[in-house]
């Protein structure tokens, strides 16, 4: 019988044994569970960043095409006006070397200045209001 009751008290102090290591495993593992409670709800807020950051960069991408059209559009607008402008300036200097060939033409002197006597001009002075 001293053999049945050591092995019963040997298997009672291995059952002991992995008993406590059982429960020491169990502790673990509930704390390992409060850890990744959190680690739920950091993910699902890096989950929620990641879509705002998704969102965002869609924005960007939009607002980047909106702003190439509406270059492409006013650099269009610019060409348009400055052809306009240069058709412009050429009909205003053509109605101005125009003008001044009519000017040139009504102001010819009929002698043409060729030997012609020199005028001689009167320089009146009239008596100032402070000369009595």
């Amino acid at each position: 019988m001293s053999d049945l009751t050591n092995k019963d008290a040997e298997q009672d102090s291995k059952l002991a044994v992995l008993e406590s290591r059982i429960e020491s495993f169990r502790e673990r593992l509930y704390g390992l569970e409060d850890k990744t409670k959190n680690i739920d709800v950091i993910e699902s807020t890096l989950d929620n960043a990641l879509r705002r950051i998704e969102l965002v960069h869609e924005r960007i991408d939009r607002t980047e095409s909106k702003i190439k059209e509406l270059d492409n559009e006013l650099r269009s607008r610019l060409r348009k006006l400055e052809i306009w402008v240069g058709g412009a300036a050429a009909v205003i200097a053509a109605a101005t070397f125009i003008i001044g060939i009519i000017a040139s033409v009504e102001s010819k002197e009929n002698d043409y200045g060729s030997n012609g006597s020199a005028k001689q001009e009167v320089l009146l002075q009239f008596p100032s209001s402070g000369n009595k």
